[in-house]
């Protein structure tokens, strides 16, 4: 073998060495690959019977009934959930056919909706009614899809489905209650409206409103509330709109003039009411108006005549003092002090007691128990005396009127005028000169003055008798005075009167009557005897004050009380309607929960249970809030007894049924007295501030005093505990109607309000003194 041939034998037998190594590289990474393969297969196959296991588990264990049928609609497979919603058991040798159950009413609508999910392979929300073994009706709501086997054909379905029986008649039920909401709404007798914060639009105004207003409500949404705001009131509407926008209030209650359509002014007590998101910004706005036109504009007539009244006094030159039953100053003028040289203003007379001042203004008359005993035999008989002599001590002399007013037959006080007639009494000239100027002043009086003769014929008569009665001077002077007056009745009476007076008897009387205008007059006459100088009867004279206005206002006066008396009657029959129509449905939905814990509480699970003691929890709130609601507006003055309440005992009571927590004491002072009252109203008075005091107590131990301190007069009640405390803006706003301090789930806003409106009924005070964080004591004043 040459050496050419060992050398090709050397380089063969190299290759056939790496062909060899590079066939045992390859096969090392098979074996490897085939290793990753058997490990991958096994772990493939664990996790198959892993999520067979956990779909097992689904299956077993899914709140809602889940169904396999085929496409005859057998049942293949069901859970225990499908088992309690359908009432049948599964059984595989008697398979339950689910077309069966199907209402009548729904039959064909299944068949249609079975058709859509061969079609599309799936059905979301399919509702259909069944009818279980019992015979019951359900309601069901199914999710569906179709079931394939491995070649893809299809042999059958499989879905879940939830009874919604329950929740369809919750639906039913709210929305009945949203119609009965709706029709105290539409027929509110106050002007109700709700609107968009951000541009002031209109969502929902009722028919009240829109009556007070003259629009329409598709006017309304036209408007802003601006446009149909008195220009004057404009300012300041829109200032606490704004403040109520930023936070700074959660309402406000304004009286405030609105323009009508037809352009007449609607004045109206306005309460606007925020309603705010979670974060604070104010979603909607609702307002309640109450129209309040007739009240306000009998208030500004009355203001208005006694304003005529007191510049009519202001401005005479006699010195007049009006005094009222209890002999207390009504009216004065500047002239009465005048006279007396009294160191005090008119104005500051006004409520003192006239006998005080007579005791000490005593000094100025020649004779002063004389004058005392005069002054008080003329207001014990009570009848008119004119042109009474007084002396004073400085030489003057004054005459003095007595003229005794009543109302209805009711006395109401009497009228004192004094004049100073030094002066005509001395000097004949003097005299005359008094007399025109008098006569000039009476010719100009506001009250109605005239002078009849013995014949009862007109001697003289000021203007303000002119126009009362109508005529012109020329037209009854020297004429009989019953000429004036078209009814015979007034002529006897004035008849009457006259003969009275020649027998020296002096009074005053009242009567309705035309006068020559056509004009219905109401007037009051006092008239006395006219006397010569020798003290013999010449005729009469009559003062005459027009009380037409003053009859006017208390004829609306009394319809007004009555239609209030009417309306607060109607509206707490309402209240107790609406809170017997509302506790209804509460109750049943109570029930209805209550049952839903009992028969599903295993296929609701625990959200499901925790969901429906949410459900009851704002059930039991809003029967508290109606409870409240009619409590607040039960609470009145004619209802309220009178009888001995051992208020020791009421809050022992009370610390009996109250849920206190164990951290907080309670301490009782025995120094607690026996009050005259309603039981029932200070146990709810008691109640309420208890109560508030518990549910506020943020510390470890917590403490609670009631304790009472008695006064000259009254008893001062003091509930102090040692809770959160109440911010110093929020001191009168808590008394409100729904206004709370913080969210605690048992608090409906009435509770202080309550409390209020019975302090209120029994004259007392109540009030608070809080720290924040420190705790707060509320105090109660109840008259002895």
């Amino acid at each position: 073998m040459d050496e050419n041939e060992i050398i090709s034998l050397k380089e063969a037998l190299e290759e056939e060495r790496k062909a060899r190594k590079l066939a045992e590289s390859k096969l090392e990474k098979l074996e490897k690959k085939t290793l990753k393969l058997k490990a991958d297969k096994k772990a493939l196959k664990e996790r198959v019977l892993q999520k067979k296991s956990e779909l097992k588990g689904v299956f077993e264990n899914i709140n809602d009934a889940f169904v396999h049928i085929d496409l005859n609609g057998n049942v293949i497979k069901m859970n225990d959930v499908a088992n309690t919603v359908f009432g049948y058991e599964f059984d595989k040798n008697n398979p339950l056919n689910l077309m069966k159950l199907v209402h009548p009413a729904d039959y064909k609508y299944t068949l249609e909706a079975f058709q859509k999910l061969v079609k599309d392979g799936f059905y979301s929300k399919y509702r259909s009614r069944i009818i279980t073994k019992d015979q019951t009706v359900k309601m069901l709501e199914v999710n569906c899809s179709l079931v394939y086997d491995k070649e893809g054909e299809v042999i059958g379905a499989q879905g879940i489905a939830r009874d919604i029986t329950q929740e369809i008649e919750v639906q039913e039920l709210m929305g009945e209650q949203k119609k009965q909401l709706d029709i105290i709404f539409n027929n509110s007798p106050i002007g109700i409206a709700l609107s968009q914060e951000k541009d002031e639009d209109f969502l929902l105004v009722n028919k009240a409103l829109t009556e007070m207003l003259g629009y329409t409500f598709e006017e309304l949404k036209k408007l802003k509330v601006d446009q149909f705001t008195h220009p004057d009131d404009r300012f300041r509407s829109k200032e606490l709109r704004d403040r109520l926008s930023s936070g700074k209030l959660e309402r406000f209650d304004l009286e405030k003039r609105y323009i009508r359509k037809n352009g007449e002014v609607l004045w109206a007590k306005t309460v606007v009411q925020a309603v705010r998101s979670k974060d604070g910004k104010v979603k909607f706005q609702v307002a309640i108006v109450e129209d309040i036109t007739e009240n306000k504009l009998a208030k500004e007539q009355l203001i208005e005549s006694q304003n005529r009244l007191s510049s009519l006094v202001s401005n005479l030159d006699s010195g007049v003092l009006l005094e009222d039953e209890k002999r207390e100053i009504s009216i004065t003028n500047k002239k009465f002090c005048d006279i007396f040289s009294l160191d005090i203003s008119h104005e500051e007379l006004i409520g003192k007691n006239c006998l005080k001042l007579l005791d000490e203004s005593k000094s100025y008359f020649e004779n002063p128990e004389k004058i005392i005993t005069r002054i008080n035999k003329l207001v014990k008989d009570k009848k008119v005396v004119l042109g009474d002599e007084l002396r004073l001590i400085d030489g003057r002399i004054l005459e003095r009127d007595y003229i005794p007013i009543a109302q209805n037959k009711e006395y109401k006080g009497h009228l004192w005028t004094y004049r100073d007639v030094t002066l005509s009494r001395n000097y004949r000239k003097s005299l005359e000169a008094h007399k025109k100027r008098y006569s000039n002043i009476i010719a100009n009086l506001k009250l109605g003055l005239v002078e009849l003769d013995s014949h009862n014929k007109v001697l003289s008569a000021n203007k303000s008798f002119m126009k009362m009665t109508g005529y012109d001077e020329d037209e009854i002077t020297g004429k009989d005075i019953r000429i004036l007056f078209r009814k015979e009745k007034i002529k006897d009476l004035i008849q009457k009167r006259n003969i009275e007076r020649k027998q020296g008897k002096s009074g005053s009387y009242e009567f309705k009557f035309i006068n020559h205008t056509n004009e219905e007059k109401v007037i009051l006459v006092s008239a006395a005897p006219n006397f010569d100088i020798g003290g013999e009867i010449i005729g009469s004279i009559g003062i005459i004050l027009d009380i037409t206005d003053i009859k006017k206002l208390e004829s609306q006066k009394e319809k007004l009380l009555k239609t209030l008396e009417r309306r607060n009657t109607e509206l707490e029959e309402y209240a107790h309607i609406v809170s017997h129509d509302l506790k209804s449905p509460l109750r049943s939905i109570s029930a209805l929960t209550s049952w839903l814990k009992e028969d599903h509480g295993e296929a609701l699970g625990g959200d499901g249970i925790r969901n429906v003691d949410l459900i009851q929890e704002v059930v039991e709130k809003m029967e508290r809030l109606i409870n409240d609601i009619l409590n607040y507006s039960s609470i009145n003055n004619n209802t309220a007894s009178n009888e001995e309440v051992n208020t020791l005992e009421v809050v022992k009571e009370i610390k009996k049924i109250l849920y206190v927590p164990k951290h907080i004491k309670i301490n009782i002072s025995n120094k607690l007295p026996v009050i005259k009252a309603d039981k029932i109203r200070i146990q709810q008075l008691f109640q309420n501030l208890m109560g508030n005091a518990v549910n506020y107590i943020d510390k470890e131990k917590g403490i609670i005093n009631i304790d009472c301190k008695e006064k000259k007069h009254s008893r001062i009640f003091s509930i102090q505990d040692n809770g959160v405390g109440i911010p110093k803006e929020y001191h009168k706003k808590i008394f409100e109607v729904f206004e709370s301090l913080g969210d605690h789930k048992d608090s409906t806003g009435i509770g202080l309000s309550i409390v209020k409106k019975i302090v209120d009924v029994y004259d007392g005070k109540i009030w608070l003194e809080s720290e924040e964080g420190k705790g707060t004591t509320f105090f109660i004043e109840f008259k002895k």
